[in-house]
């Protein structure tokens, strides 16, 4: 498994600081269905528990945060007709709040003022060399670092590193184009190994 998607997961799991709420999912969902106020709830603090970080791996802001959080659960809701029973609801629930999580950040930048390198070149040691570096720092350090890139390269860091989207699919949802969004990968690799060889070093040092 890519060490990123691994690490990307266990943020989610580690960071939980309010103990997940034991629900009956499908039944609570049919109950939203009805407009029940009380399972709305229910399902919201649901998802928040699990899913908030899935949001601050794109938005850094703690305001920005809950009013993507929030507007992301009302698609949430208005999708729920299209859930399907006994099926993955959290993997259902972010997906919508990651899109929206791109949204929002791709309104906050301007993709079109970037400018297109001529050419993209990689290095497979250094890669290689931030994975080793990832596996040696906690789950919550990595979400930190993550937070610190960019809006640009962290929007495509996580698209591709963390949540699985090709070059391809960045282009589709952000506009951004191929090589484009390669260099900003390679651009988010630099800084985010700069930055996890200085946190590394001060913490063992």
């Amino acid at each position: 498994m890519n060490t990123f998607i691994a690490l990307g997961k266990e943020v989610i799991q580690r960071t939980i600081q309010i103990k997940a709420l034991n629900i009956d999912i499908e039944y609570t969902i049919a109950k939203c269905l009805e407009d029940n106020r009380s399972a709305q709830q229910a399902l919201y603090n649901y998802t928040y528990n699990h899913l908030l970080n899935a949001v601050k791996r794109y938005v850094s802001d703690g305001q920005d945060v809950n009013w993507v959080f929030n507007n992301g659960m009302l698609k949430v809701f208005n999708a729920l007709k299209k859930y399907k029973k006994n099926t993955n609801y959290l993997g259902f629930a972010r997906t919508i709040l990651v899109r929206s999580s791109i949204d929002f950040l791709r309104s906050s930048i301007q993709a079109n003022s970037i400018m297109r390198p001529l050419e993209v070149t990689f290095d497979k040691e250094a890669d290689e060399g931030l994975e080793g570096a990832l596996n040696k720092l906690e789950a919550e350090d990595v979400m930190s670092l993550i937070q610190m890139l960019p809006d640009k390269e962290r929007l495509i860091f996580s698209m591709y590193e963390i949540d699985g989207f090709t070059h391809k699919d960045i282009q589709k949802h952000t506009g951004i184009n191929k090589n484009t969004s390669k260099w900003l990968l390679a651009k988010a690799k630099k800084e985010l190994r700069t930055k996890i060889f200085s946190h590394y070093n001060y913490k063992h040092s």
